[in-house]
């Protein structure tokens, strides 16, 4: 369903709006949307109900075999979460050109000046 022009213009102000007072909820929705590997979430989801299938046969045979079937369904649950991907990498090339960000101050880095800062005072 097409959006009318006094629509768009409306929906221009609110966006307007919505930058004016929050630019960081507005940055956060202006992010790109998730994206999901089919293979690996079939794969985890076929891992998944195979790992519920031994929880449920083992407990009224042996017990190790449930214990397989649940470390099976916590491999494939971790699988179907690393499937999903953001779409900002991908399709684009690092170009050499490109400046590089300094790294971050390492925690013991960050631990040795507050130290240093407490000991000065």
């Amino acid at each position: 369903m097409a959006l009318t022009d006094a629509e768009r213009k409306l929906l221009a102000e609110l966006e307007e709006t919505l930058t004016a007072q929050d630019p960081k909820f507005a940055s956060k929705l202006a992010q790109p949307h998730h994206r999901i590997h089919p293979a690996k979430a079939v794969g985890g989801v076929v891992g998944f109900l195979v790992g519920l299938v031994a929880l449920i046969v083992g407990m009224s045979s042996y017990w190790w075999i449930s214990v397989v079937g649940f470390v099976v369904m916590l491999v494939s649950a971790i699988l179907v979460m690393s499937a999903w991907s953001t779409m900002t990498g991908e399709g684009k090339s690092k170009s050499s050109s490109a400046p590089t960000a300094q790294p971050k101050e390492g925690f013991m880095s960050r631990l040795e000046k507050r130290w240093q800062d407490r000991q000065d005072q």
